[in-house]
């Protein structure tokens, strides 16, 4: 019933086509285009108006009167750089060309979603009620799942196709996670003819830093400064320092303690160099943790066992739409896509593995 040419052709047609976040317009025209073709219900939401972006979320629904009703959902946007991406299939692998990503973040995950409409098309299978969503500005904060008005549907369950690694792996937790800028305000002074005057703020940074916890805090949780920005010129003490911080937790208990660990310690080295304090840190999306008897992982790990995949649950260090739908109170599992090296040059996925995530999502629906 799937077809591996079918899902091949697919996939490198949405590959070539730009989507970087808050840009879907075009990737989003072209899914529409497809959804109505295969016969869902089709309308467009306005995430892209919220979030500043040139589409919304590409809403398709497919229905069945009194069955269950399913989510899909995979993201149209890619990291960068997406301009003009030359895919090249060789040895049963699909591929870069070295100059930019491939995009089989997300677009393996859609390919796959298709071709199960498809084959539902084609063979009149019987299926519950699928509403599949295409999410717009997901690599850069799940922007497109926080505005889904997702309680319109009434979900009983979401399959997500977000992740890197083989078909079968499912994503049952994945952490929480806070970004933001931490700001130091010292004082500028002449750096030559009185330094004493001014208050470093990278001095002041440097302090704070050798006092918090960086790195991996423990086995759920991380912690990390990831861009240090200030300064005007090397005869200027420098008044003002920006750290770009995140921290990660599968457990909401322990970021918050973190959290409150960090801005206690910067607070009070800065108070002890007379510099000022800001902290534009939030939580940006909530984790989510599932029990293994959990029905939505056991459909999964069902459908897995009739393609004679291997079917494991697994942790996730990073973030998808999945958080943000099980916030909703949707039990949802994010799955495996086989994309490999995503976010990198060196981006590619087999085949093989679209193929057995293509008949695992046929087998989902079978039940």
């Amino acid at each position: 019933m799937v077809q591996e040419n079918r899902i091949v052709k697919n996939f490198l047609e949405m590959v070539k086509i730009s989507s970087p976040s808050k840009n879907e317009r075009a990737i989003g025209d072209y899914l529409i285009n497809v959804l109505k073709e295969l016969g869902l219900e089709v309308t467009e939401d306005n995430a892209g108006e919220i979030n500043g972006g040139n589409c919304g979320n590409i809403i398709g629904v497919l229905k069945a009167e009194g069955k269950k009703k399913y989510l899909f959902s995979a993201h149209m946007d890619t990291v960068v750089p997406c301009e003009k991406i030359n895919p090249i299939v060789e040895n049963g692998i699909i591929k870069s060309d070295g100059t930019s990503v491939l995009g089989g973040d997300d677009k393996g995950g859609i390919a796959a979603i298709i071709e199960m409409l498809q084959v539902i098309k084609e063979n009149k299978l019987d299926h519950p009620e699928i509403v599949v969503v295409f999410s717009m500005a997901e690599e850069i904060g799940l922007l497109g799942s926080k505005a889904f008005e997702i309680e319109k549907y009434s979900i009983d369950y979401g399959f997500i196709l977000d992740s890197s690694g083989k078909p079968g792996k499912i994503i049952t937790k994945a952490p929480s996670a806070a970004r933001g800028k931490l700001t130091i305000v010292g004082k500028p002074a002449h750096a030559g003819i009185s330094p004493e005057n001014g208050i470093n703020a990278l001095t002041v940074a440097a302090h704070a830093i050798t006092k918090i916890k960086l790195g991996r805090v423990d086995a759920e949780t991380t912690s990390n400064i990831g861009v240090v920005s200030g300064g005007q010129a090397t005869n200027i003490v420098m008044p003002t320092v920006e750290l770009d911080y995140e921290a990660r937790s599968l457990s909401n208990e322990k970021l918050n303690l973190l959290l409150e660990e960090t801005f206690e310690i910067f607070e009070k080295v800065c108070k002890e160099f007379g510099a000022t304090f800001e902290n534009k840190v939030n939580v940006e999306y909530p984790g989510f943790a599932l029990d293994d008897n959990e029905k939505v992982i056991e459909i999964v790990m069902d459908a897995c066992k009739k393609i004679d995949l291997k079917g494991e649950t697994a942790s996730s260090g990073g973030g998808s739409d999945t958080n943000i739908y099980n916030s909703k109170g949707i039990p949802s599992v994010n799955l495996a896509v086989g994309m490999t090296k995503v976010h990198t040059l060196e981006e590619y996925i087999e085949i093989k593995d679209l193929v057995d995530l293509s008949k695992m999502l046929v087998e989902i629906i079978k039940g």
